[in-house]
């Protein structure tokens, strides 16, 4: 299994709930129907830091790619000209200069042991 996480801000100007509803009815569907090989597309909306302040971001996405080739058939479509669809898309409801992408590797603890 392969994730990628991004760090993901609003559009400066744009308020909190229009950015979520974005994301939600506009942006999750047109992603989800150009990438074929996604197997979990998780959007994760922070309230608050534990210290009460506002979040850094507005969102933080995770996308679940079975294997390798799916991975790279991602990468394929996102260099496409279907991806600029979504890139402009993007650009209408996020800050893309401050998203910060990253592969990363999960590990679960199993808590059942403890």
């Amino acid at each position: 299994m392969i994730k990628l996480v991004m760090l993901v801000r609003r559009k400066q100007g744009m308020d909190v709930q229009a950015f979520r509803d974005h994301y939600e009815n506009v942006h999750a569907p047109l992603a989800q129907s150009l990438f074929p090989s996604l197997r979990a597309y998780v959007r994760n909306y922070p309230e608050s830091t534990l210290a009460g302040e506002a979040p850094a971001f507005d969102a933080i996405t995770e996308l679940w790619f079975d294997d390798e080739a799916g991975w790279q058939a991602s990468i394929a479509v996102a260099q496409s000209e279907q991806g600029k669809l979504l890139q402009a898309d993007e650009e209408s409801f996020m800050d893309r200069a401050t998203v910060t992408a990253m592969l990363v590797k999960e590990h679960i603890s199993d808590i059942t042991s403890l």
